[in-house]
């Protein structure tokens, strides 16, 4: 499979394994919640102000609140830092 934006799923797959501290969680587009121990509502926000500071981006509560997949969080990113450049 050939992920879209490689270069975030990289950074965001560090993210996630140091939020959720666990090493061998594998990030693929369809994730959700439910597919990760630990991620309930706290982890949520430990997790969207660890996406803000390591991409230097800011995700409004509207944008986070409309998250449905990993995929859509990785796109959203994407964009985000391409509106910076």
């Amino acid at each position: 499979m050939t992920l879209e934006h490689p270069d975030v799923y990289e950074r965001l797959t560090d993210v996630f394994r140091d939020v959720f501290q666990d090493d061998d969680i594998v990030l693929f587009p369809e994730m959700t919640a439910a597919d990760v121990d630990g991620w309930d509502s706290l982890a949520n926000i430990r997790l969207i102000l660890a996406v803000e500071t390591a991409f230097s981006i800011r995700l409004s509560a509207a944008q986070a609140a409309s998250l449905a997949k990993l995929g859509d969080l990785v796109n959203l990113i994407a964009s985000k830092i391409q509106q910076k450049k």
